[in-house]
């Protein structure tokens, strides 16, 4: 089961992380600055209460530009890569803005729209449990 949880470490959290038992989390984060301090604090916190952190997803890190295909950072260049190194869990994956999101979305395509983006962090979660894949 996944639950998606607003950033930080809050209430929500705190109460999912007490009540539901949780075999490890992924923690999505943007590229912005202060964002890093959000996930320092949620990392930190799942340690202390013995929760695995997965691994690190990047929404929103780029837009890709429709005529000359140039990535576009809005919100400042990635640092993704060392946030996920500084505590050792993987860089699943960097999720772009794209505008076609919204229609595939409303018209039920979800689940497809961002299947490349998206693919290495279903294989680092498959294989961080693979008892329960079965």
């Amino acid at each position: 089961m996944f639950v998606d949880m607003p950033p930080g470490t809050g209430d929500v959290p705190l109460t999912i992380f007490q009540s539901v038992p949780v075999d490890g989390i992924v923690i999505v984060t943007t590229p912005q600055e202060l964002v890093s301090l959000i996930v320092t604090k949620a990392v930190k916190m799942a340690k202390m209460m013995n929760i695995p952190v997965i691994a690190l997803v990047e929404n929103m890190s780029y837009i890709e530009c429709p005529d000359c295909g140039k990535k576009i950072f809005p919100f400042g260049q990635s640092r993704a890569e060392e946030e996920a190194a500084k505590f050792g869990i993987p860089l699943a994956a960097r999720i772009p803005i794209d505008p076609r999101a919204a229609k595939a979305f409303d018209n039920g395509l979800a689940d497809n729209f961002y299947d490349g983006a998206l693919k290495g962090c279903g294989d680092i979660i498959e294989k961080s449990f693979p008892a329960k894949n079965q």
